[in-house]
């Protein structure tokens, strides 16, 4: 089984390959380490996953490089590791997927759950 938490797309001021001043990406970094504890706990109950997929929904059809939308979720992802009280580095990645829905760009996270 799993359970999703879908969030806002990243901001691109959080990609690797951003070039903001130290301080404007670390009030990104907090605003959505925040958000996503928020918004896991509207939509999850709190528990221990085995793993977690990224899904990126895009508006368009660019070009992404996968690497750096997956690495642009670190505060996300840290977001809801403090909400489910479990370290993050327990959990096992099993990739990013793209798709384009024009309507509602968002992020999903699929977590697996404990078997």
């Amino acid at each position: 089984m799993s359970k999703t938490v879908t969030l806002p797309l990243p901001s691109r001021n959080l990609s690797p390959n951003s070039r903001v001043h130290w301080s404007v990406k670390a009030s990104h970094k907090k605003a959505a380490r925040r958000g996503a504890a928020i918004d896991a706990f509207q939509q999850i109950d709190p528990q221990a996953f085995a793993g977690y997929r990224l899904d990126f929904y895009w508006a368009t059809k660019r070009m992404r490089d996968k690497d750096n939308a997956a690495a642009s979720c670190k505060a996300a992802l840290d977001g809801i590791s403090d909400f489910t009280g479990q370290d993050d580095s327990e959990w096992e990645f099993d990739g990013v997927r793209f798709a384009i829905d024009r309507d509602n760009p968002r992020l999903e996270i699929v977590f697996t759950e404990i078997n």
